[in-house]
C-alpha cells in the first residue's frame, strides 16, 4: 500500500539572497545611525569640557577682579607714586598702567584681600616722613605681612590697605598687634577701618609647540613665575575700558579630543580673531564675562 508523502516548502536561493541583502541594508542604516549618535554624543561631551575649561579660567580670576583697585589710585602716575615711599618702591608693578591693566594679551591685577582685623585705636594720620603706629584688634596672621627692612625693592607683602584711606601703606614694623606704616602722601587710617592685604596676579595663555596650550597665572606676591592652571585654553583676550572702568575677559577653550580634520569653523561668535587650523581640529567654545571695576579712588 502506497502512502502519500508530505510536501515541504523551502526558501529558494534568490529568496535567501534577497533576505541577506535586506538585512545588510537595514544593519548598515542602523550602524550609520548609531555611529552618528555616538559622534554627536562625543561632540556634546567635548563641548561641555571646553565650556568647563573656559568657566574655570573666569572662576580663577573672579575674586582678584572683584577686589582689584580697592583702596588704590587708578591713574597710572598716581598709582606708581602711591607705591613709592622714599627709596622704597614696589618693583613688581613697573610698567603697569594701573591696578588693572592689559599688555600684550596679559592681564595684570593688583587687588586687596580683606581680613577681619580693624584699627582698634583712634584715627591715625600718615605721611612719607614718619612712621605711624596702628593698634590692631588682633595680631596679623603669620606670613601675611612682611616689614620692609630698608633696602632693595619692596614686595606686595610689605604693603597693606585700609580702603577708605585711598592709598596703600608701606609696613615699616610689625610687633604683636602694633603695625607701623607710612604712606606716599598725607592720609588717614580711620578708627575701625578694616585691614586688607595687598596682592598681585598676572594671567595669560602660554603656547608651547607640541604641548597643550595652557592658561597660566603668576602670583606676584610670591614671585611664583607662570604656573599652569587650566589646560586646553587656546586663547585669552582681556580688554579694559579705563573710561567706563569695565573689564571684559574672553576665553577660547577646546575639548580634549583632537580630530583628524577640522570640526570647528574658522570663526566663532564672540571671538574676534581668526582661529588657527590646529585649534579647529578640536571642538571649541567661547566664554566671556564683563565686570565693572567699582573700586579705586577717583581724582
Amino acid at each position: 500500500m502506497l502512502t502519500k508523502g508530505k510536501r515541504y516548502d523551502a526558501f529558494t536561493l534568490v529568496e535567501l539572497l534577497c533576505s541577506l541583502l535586506l538585512c545588510t541594508v537595514i544593519a548598515g542604516a542602523a550602524i550609520g545611525v548609531l555611529s552618528g549618535c555616538i559622534q554627536s554624543y562625543e561632540r556634546v561631551l567635548a563641548l561641555a569640557e571646553a565650556r568647563r575649561r573656559g568657566q574655570s579660567v573666569l572662576q580663577i580670576l573672579r575674586l582678584p577682579v572683584e577686589n582689584a583697585s580697592l583702596g588704590l589710585p587708578t591713574k597710572a602716575e598716581e598709582f606708581i607714586a602711591s607705591l613709592s615711599v622714599g627709596k622704597a618702591a614696589l618693583a613688581a608693578v613697573n610698567g603697569w598702567e594701573g591696578p588693572v591693566s592689559v599688555a600684550g594679551g596679559e592681564l595684570r591685577l593688583l587687588y586687596a584681600v580683606p581680613t577681619t582685623i580693624v584699627n582698634e585705636g583712634l584715627a591715625a594720620e600718615t605721611s612719607s616722613s614718619q612712621d605711624r603706629a596702628v593698634k590692631l584688634s588682633v595680631p596679623v596672621t603669620d606670613g601675611q605681612v612682611q616689614a620692609f627692612r630698608g633696602f632693595g625693592s619692596t614686595v606686595t607683602k610689605s604693603w597693606v590697605l585700609f580702603p577708605p584711606s585711598g592709598v596703600p601703606f608701606l609696613v615699616k614694623g610689625l610687633s604683636n598687634r602694633t603695625l607701623s606704616v607710612r604712606s606716599s602722601i598725607s592720609s588717614c587710617i580711620f578708627h575701625n577701618a578694616r585691614l586688607h592685604y595687598l596682592r598681585g596676579i598676572r594671567a595669560r595663555v602660554v603656547v608651547v609647540p607640541g604641548q597643550e596650550p595652557a592658561f597660566c597665572t603668576e602670583d606676584v606676591t610670591s614671585g611664583s613665575g607662570l604656573q599652569e592652571r587650566v589646560l586646553g585654553i587656546a586663547g585669552f583676550l582681556p580688554s579694559f575700558d579705563a573710561v567706563n572702568r569695565t573689564l571684559t575677559l574672553t576665553v577660547l577653550s577646546r575639548g580634549g579630543r583632537r580630530h583628524p580634520d577640522a570640526v570647528s569653523p574658522a570663526s566663532l561668535p564672540g571671538w574676534p580673531e581668526p582661529i588657527e587650523d590646529e585649534d579647529r581640529a578640536y571642538v571649541l567654545s567661547v566664554t566671556s564675562r564683563t565686570w565693572r571695576i567699582r573700586n579705586g579712588t577717583e581724582p
